[in-house]
């Protein structure tokens, strides 16, 4: 291959990757919300809402929400049958590049039902507040999609509206 021709394959990746993957900043505006609904397609590709959006520590929080048809077909895959989904915790506030890290939240799994809906009760006992979504289970794809692949369903950035599922726990 010449080097012209991986400099354009290259290029045209990382503009892909630009375009597929937009990152949160720090000057964006989010709106906290019970509930939030992925961005860019319609249907939805994901939904997830909250029982409550303020609870005490070690009270217990129901999640619930629903794939919708593609994004149940990326799960398969991504699990391989197990469909699996799994919470994940965001602080309030980005990195100061901009960043989003998320923590996904050990026991706080559930199986998607085969009409695409799930729910999630757990306990939050990590004081303040914080940005809640979901993502696919363990993945037991291939190595190319577990290692390239985005397991995110709904988070931070990705959703309509620039809605946030914002829960404080005191």
């Amino acid at each position: 291959m010449r080097l012209s021709s991986i400099i354009s394959v290259t290029s045209a990746t990382l503009a892909l990757v630009a375009v597929t993957a937009p990152l949160a900043h720090a000057a964006d505006v989010y709106v906290p919300s019970q509930r939030v609904c992925s961005a860019g397609s319609k249907p939805s590709y994901a939904c997830l809402k909250v029982s409550d959006v303020k609870v005490s520590a070690g009270e217990n929080v129901t999640f619930s929400g629903h794939l919708f048809p593609k994004a149940r077909k990326n799960l398969a895959q991504w699990t391989k049958g197990d469909n699996t989904v799994c919470l994940t915790r965001y602080e309030a506030k980005p990195r100061p590049d901009g960043g989003w890290p998320s923590t996904t939240l050990d026991g706080a799994c559930s199986v998607v039902r085969k009409d695409g809906g799930f729910s999630i009760t757990v306990g939050l006992n990590r004081k303040g507040t914080f940005y809640y979504g979901v993502e696919m289970g363990p993945c037991q794809g291939s190595a190319g999609l577990c290692g390239n692949g985005d397991p995110g369903l709904v988070g931070v950035g990705s959703n309509k509206g620039n809605k946030v599922l914002a829960v404080t726990t005191s």
